[in-house]
């Protein structure tokens, strides 16, 4: 890994997250600095009244609700559109769609409903995707309602939709009924992107996997099911401050690709390519600027959108071109294909989506600008995730057989303790410096009468000796230190730490008491004798410490002695 690979992974994400830090600020100060200004706004059935509208009074030019862009006056930024009345059996209501403009109703020039919205010097200038329900009494029939359009940004821009006439909680149902697929298709990208999320913390999947890749395509997931949430355009009906859906909506298409591309790095190491990582930290300084600039107030997200576009159609096509590329060579070689056919699978939905999108869009402003994408970039989603999972069931799997071999490597199979591999490793270890540690406490043992007790009795009991013993020394000495059985009789415990004569005298109370009541209580057909030796190592190095192991050693043979000595005398 390159330097610049290196630097990018460090800079990129946490430039990322300050960044969603920023937006995070955007929302709270609107909620904190937001004014409640909002004034308080039955037939069982409700028309669609959208073809209706006129540009004059007298009803004589038919107005095209697709095409108001083209009738607005752009020097004063004002339109106007008419309509009459029909007959009314009790109060009824208008609903409509306005989004990205300002609205007024009026009957004979007095003001009956005009877009009412929180306020805040963080919101963008418009007030968003809005449901405006206005309620007209029994005793406005058939009169003329004129409806003035204010423009904010550009006549691009200018949408006023889905006129409806009749009871507004049938036309509220009905909607949402409507759109009950794309909100559980929504629902569940969230859902999804919350497990990934709460999966990749898991210890084991953590251990598999030594990166967070999931932790980005959960937030990812999550992020695309909130924006595609509010796109069905339900959510406006529900949220009293119905503004701020439209900041969250920009905020999320302005984020949402800077997960995908830290999903890249994680599982593909994009950052190995200079271009990538450029780019990378283009997007990053674009999702900063973006915040700066609409805390600061000199433009507002809707302005910055086209840079979202950009980053999330370079990232598609960056992971497309990786994609096919390791699958056309994983082909070659003959190896396993799966996780690379899902993958691209998954971006093929999501092109063909995103295509359908385009093409419908470009014909004209829609109300819901996710309907094909966001099946697009479930199945996408669910193929990325899916793909990796089964990557990490193979870490795991090869995770698992490495720990098998590697406890067999380094493991003593009587005793469970280290074998005498391990323990030369950890001297080496020691030698190096690896550790870190000033002080290196040696106990040698030794057990006694081993090959008495295998001629005698047999090499079970042999072998019951060599565990009885190994137990004893981890009940004490082993409590305190590292043990290993470097022979087929010998142990050896390495203590580290301060204090290690005081320690070595503790475990070497309990060591004996250990024996004693094993031999009192006689639970063994033999005697149990362990020689013990001590030595420390106050300089580490090889030759020091090679110094303390033959000192240790020496200690443990003149111990051995002392002992047999002991018992000769006994008889």
């Amino acid at each position: 890994m390159n330097n610049g690979e290196k630097l990018a992974g460090r800079l990129i994400a946490p430039m990322y997250v300050l960044g969603l830090v920023g937006m995070i600020c955007i929302v709270l100060g609107v909620h904190f600095t937001r004014q409640f200004d909002l004034g308080k706004n039955g037939v069982s059935d409700y028309i669609n009244i959208s073809a209706d509208w006129t540009l004059d009074k007298e009803g004589t030019r038919q107005a095209d609700l697709g095409r108001l862009g083209e009738y607005m006056d752009e020097r004063t930024g004002i339109l106007s559109i008419y309509h009459r009345l029909p007959d009314m059996d009790g109060d009824e209501s208008l609903v409509f769609r306005s989004k990205d403009v300002y609205t007024k109703l009026l009957i004979d020039e007095k003001v009956v409903f005009e877009t009412n919205v929180y306020e805040s010097r963080f919101y963008n200038r418009s007030p968003g995707n809005l449901w405006n329900v206005a309620k007209f009494h029994e005793d406005s029939a058939g009169k003329l309602v004129e409806m003035q359009i204010y423009m904010v940004y550009d006549t691009n821009a200018i949408t006023v939709d889905s006129t409806l006439w009749g009871d507004k909680t049938d036309i509220i149902l009905t909607f949402c009924k409507d759109k009950l697929f794309g909100i559980a298709v929504s629902m569940l990208m969230i859902i999804i992107g919350l497990v990934l999320i709460a999966f990749d913390l898991m210890p084991a999947y953590s251990h598999a996997r030594k990166h967070h890749g999931m932790v980005w395509l959960g937030l990812y997931s999550a992020l695309i099911g909130v924006w595609s949430l509010i796109e069905t355009n339900a959510m406006q009906f529900f949220v009293a401050d119905m503004r701020i859906l439209q900041l969250v909506d920009n905020m999320i298409m302005i984020v949402d690709s800077m997960p995908l591309l830290l999903y890249l790095d994680c599982e593909y190491q994009i950052f190995k390519f200079r271009f990538m990582r450029l780019f990378c930290y283009a997007d990053v300084v674009y999702i900063l600027v973006s915040a700066g600039v609409q805390l600061s107030g000199l433009n507002d997200l809707h302005g910055l959108l086209s840079g979202a576009m950009l980053t999330l159609v370079v990232s598609c096509t960056t992971l497309l071109v990786w994609v096919v590329f390791r699958l056309k060579n994983m082909v070659k070689r003959h190896q396993p294909v799966l996780n690379y056919v899902l993958q691209l699978s998954g971006l093929c939905s999501l092109w063909i989506s995103a295509l359908f999108e385009m093409m419908r869009y470009s014909q004209s402003d829609h109300m819901d600008r996710a309907e094909y994408l966001r099946v697009g970039m479930l199945v996408f989603v669910i193929c990325l995730a899916v793909s990796s999972q089964l990557e990490t069931y193979r870490l795991l799997e090869n995770g698992l057989k490495f720990d098998i071999i590697s406890s067999l490597a380094y493991s003593d199979g009587l005793t469970g303790l280290g074998n005498r591999t391990a323990y030369l490793e950890q001297l080496e270890a020691y030698a190096g410096g690896e550790a870190g540690i000033s002080q290196l406490g040696i106990v040698f043992l030794d057990v006694n009468n081993l090959k008495k007790v295998n001629d005698n009795q047999g090499h079970e009991k042999g072998d019951e000796l060599i565990t009885v013993a190994s137990r004893i020394i981890s009940d004490s000495f082993g409590k305190l230190g590292k043990s290993y059985r470097i022979g087929g009789d010998e142990f050896c415990v390495l203590l580290t730490g301060l204090g290690l004569q005081d320690m070595y005298e503790r475990g070497l109370v309990e060591f004996q008491r250990l024996i004693d009541e094993a031999n009192r209580a006689k639970w063994y057909t033999y005697e149990i004798q362990i020689a013990n030796g001590f030595s420390i190592c106050d300089v580490i190095d090889r030759q020091k410490i090679d110094e303390a192991v033959m000192e240790a050693d020496s200690a443990m043979y003149a111990n051995k002695k002392m002992l047999k000595s002991r018992a000769a005398m006994s008889v």
